[in-house]
């Protein structure tokens, strides 16, 4: 029995996937020769066969980069391509999609950058764990690039909009030519010892293998890996990739991309701040709205409580006051008995008095005054 049956467009949107996600398909380099070279009239991209002896692939140049180009490649050419395998989808096909173009005369230069990259990641130099974290508001930053360089002004114009107060310190650098990995080497170390930097950055503008050299070298890779402050790389256009891209702590596409992201915008900060505080006043004035309302509640119930301790109080006191009534000897009076004293007192025996005393009958009206005449002891 066959599993469930794919879809021509699942099939190709599967290959795609696989594809775009491939880290080596992405960052190719492959030798042939040129054939069907076609210049696109309208859009300026260049369209042609890279070919061997038993297959070929489809290739494309678009404009943004044609142009940046020093070589147009004939028919018939020895030619090496940096680029990325692209899968489109509704044909089912696949191109290679090229950034860099170059004779195959050069390509000892791309061998020699395979070899050194594959060497210095069995080294561990590009291992993600000794990348160190770039700051995230730094104060202070070190560039090293040409002073008359793109490169440096780029940086300084994106940093300076988004913190005007950035301190930013150029150290001019040679970075093209036999004197560049000196340069770049000893503007390094120079940073980490004379200024309390946050971050280093290496910057350059895009060029060819043979321009971007001096940062493709063992030297250059192994002083930024042991670079004590974190390195940003910034050498080159989005498609240029670097040795030392690898030993930076960070790789950024360009050196404005690389202001970009080491420097904070001052004015999104400010606003989130504003937006924090608000969402902190609105809390707090809530809290606040609640232990008033919780107050109030507590209030309520605190007046019933002494509410009910107050009747509670007022019907033992009168509970007791008719208790007191009740043991009042005048209250017995009241029944018909009368209460007998002499000379204030109340007389409890009749051992307490004698014959011709004069004695008080209290009775509930009123009181009469008799003489004694006669005792009788019970």
């Amino acid at each position: 029995m066959l599993e469930k049956a794919l879809t021509v467009s699942a099939l190709n949107d599967y290959l795609k996937d696989l594809v775009d996600t491939d880290i080596v398909l992405n960052n190719l380099v492959v030798e042939g020769e040129i054939s069907n070279f076609k210049k696109s009239t309208t859009g300026g991209h260049w369209y042609f066969t890279l070919k061997d002896a038993t297959a070929q692939v489809s290739c494309v140049v678009f404009a943004n980069f044609a142009v940046r180009l020093k070589y147009t490649p004939q028919d018939g050419d020895l030619a090496q391509a940096r680029g990325k395998l692209v899968v489109f989808n509704k044909r089912g096909s696949y191109s290679l999609q090229v950034y860099f173009l170059e004779p195959a005369g050069l390509g000892d230069l791309a061998r020699a950058f395979e070899m050194l990259k594959e060497k210095l990641t069995k080294a561990g130099l590009f291992a993600p764990e000794r990348k160190k974290p770039i700051p995230p508001y730094p104060r202070k930053i070190a560039v090293l690039a040409a002073p008359e360089g793109a490169a440096i002004h780029d940086i300084i114009t994106v940093a300076k909009r988004r913190d005007p107060g950035l301190e930013i310190h150029l150290y001019p650098t040679l970075v093209q030519g036999d004197s560049a990995v000196s340069s770049i080497i000893e503007n390094l170390n120079l940073a980490q010892e004379v200024g309390d930097y946050d971050v280093i950055v290496l910057a350059r503008g895009g060029g060819s293998l043979e321009d971007l050299q001096a940062f493709n070298t063992e030297e250059v890779a192994r002083s930024v890996a042991a670079c004590r402050l974190p390195t940003v790389s910034a050498v080159g256009h989005e498609v240029d990739f670097t040795i030392t891209d690898f030993a930076a702590d960070l790789r950024a596409a360009t050196p404005s991309v690389a202001a970009e992201l080491i420097v904070p915008d001052k004015i999104e900060l400010r606003q989130k701040i504003d937006d924090l505080a608000d969402f902190l006043q609105r809390g707090l004035e809530r809290l606040l709205a609640d232990q008033y309302q919780e107050l109030d509640y507590g209030g309520q119930r605190l007046d019933e409580l002494l509410q009910r301790i107050l009747e509670k109080a007022k019907e033992n006191c009168r509970y007791l006051a008719d208790r007191l009534d009740d043991l009042n000897p005048l209250q017995i009076l009241k029944r018909g008995f009368a209460l007998v004293e002499k000379d204030g007192q109340p007389v409890m025996s009749v051992k307490k008095i004698q014959k011709d005393d004069i004695i008080t009958i209290r009775m509930r009206d009123g009181r009469a005054d008799a003489e004694v005449r006669e005792i009788y002891d019970f």
